[in-house]
């Protein structure tokens, strides 16, 4: 087994406990996804996807794949089972990044589209943390903590190294982790 494989596979043993975990407390009426923030994320993780694979990221696109297909899920359930009561704040920010992201039908330069990306991925981590600030425990701390911590292997798993391939997951990670503790620091002082 190579290193890179090695790195492949355990940023994916976070990712699948965070979603097993998430997934089992929206079940159970504990966490209430915001739908706008998962759809973004979706949208974005396919876009990171993408452009990891066209950059030949390799075995450390696997995360960003699974992210893409798991918040696809989570987007679809959170209709059903998470919080669809947006605020005029999540309206402007679900605007921003849709603006975000119909630029970069226009944009031809990858690094200028990619930091179009982050910024509409920047969006939707601001949307749940807001949430997450209000109703922390609407939201599911061990998830986003597990979901920070998949991309630490997934970044020394990538085939390439450059600003198209490691912004992506370094972002996410950081996204993922500041939800993470805003969970934890708001549930502590609500005790």
């Amino acid at each position: 087994m190579t290193l890179k494989l090695f790195f492949g596979i355990l940023s994916i043993i976070p990712a699948l406990f965070a979603y097993y975990f998430y997934f089992r407390d929206m079940f159970a009426g504990k966490t209430k996804p915001h739908a706008f923030s998962w759809l973004t994320w979706t949208i974005l993780a396919g876009i990171g996807f993408s452009a990891q694979i066209s950059a030949h990221a390799g075995i450390g696109a696997w995360t960003t794949g699974l992210t893409s297909a798991a918040s696809f899920t989570v987007f679809c359930l959170a209709l059903y089972k998470g919080d669809t009561h947006p605020t005029r704040f999540d309206w402007i920010l679900l605007m921003l990044a849709l603006v975000s992201l119909a630029l970069l039908t226009v944009v031809r330069n990858k690094e200028l589209a990619l930091c179009l990306t982050l910024a509409a991925l920047i969006t939707g981590f601001a949307m749940t943390a807001r949430k997450a600030y209000k109703k922390p425990s609407e939201e599911n701390g061990r998830a986003f903590l597990l979901n920070a911590l998949k991309f630490l292997p997934a970044i020394p798993a990538l085939s390439s190294f450059s600003f198209l391939t490691v912004a992506y997951p370094l972002v996410a990670g950081l996204g993922n982790a500041t939800i993470a503790l805003t969970v934890y620091m708001r549930s502590s002082l609500s005790r």
